[in-house]
């Protein structure tokens, strides 16, 4: 078994839960993906080996709850990712509007920015940030090249 996978079966143990068959066929899911999953995509990534829509929906809200994924939301949609392995402070999105592909952002000097920002709002509000989201929406340049716009 992969080692990730070992880390969060031993990390689900740790705090009590059972490593099922289900929270596996999950795990490997995330694991082995670098897409950003709807609760859809993942059933039907898993229902082969037997993994109900409700079993989906409450192994998400436990291993969000445990930081094993994250949870973004785009639209009123929400899209799961593996968090628990991330470095990352800074996670960056564009959703594109027309043909619903996300990217993920990655620039030192943006990031950079960004982090003088956090430091600044933790010593003026006396906040703990340790984790900055951005999901930015638009046209992508494939659907700009293609000549495809949104729809209204």
């Amino acid at each position: 078994m992969d080692k990730k996978v070992l880390e969060i079966q031993a990390l689900l143990i740790s705090k009590g839960y059972k490593f099922t068959r289900s929270r596996k066929a999950m795990t490997e899911l995330f694991v082995t993906t670098p897409d950003h999953l709807k609760p859809e995509d993942i059933h039907k990534l898993t229902k082969d080996q037997g993994v109900s829509v409700p079993t989906v929906y409450r192994n998400l809200d436990l291993m969000v709850r445990l930081g094993i994924i994250k949870e973004i939301e785009i639209h009123h949609d929400r899209f799961y990712e593996l968090d628990l392995f991330s470095r990352k402070k800074l996670h960056m999105h564009f959703h594109c509007r027309v043909c619903g592909q996300i990217k993920e952002y990655s620039n030192p000097e943006i990031f950079k920015s960004m982090i003088e920002q956090r430091d600044y709002l933790e010593s003026v509000f006396e906040d703990d940030i340790d984790d900055i989201t951005i999901v930015m929406t638009g046209t992508c340049a494939d659907c700009i090249k293609a000549g495809r716009s949104p729809s209204a």
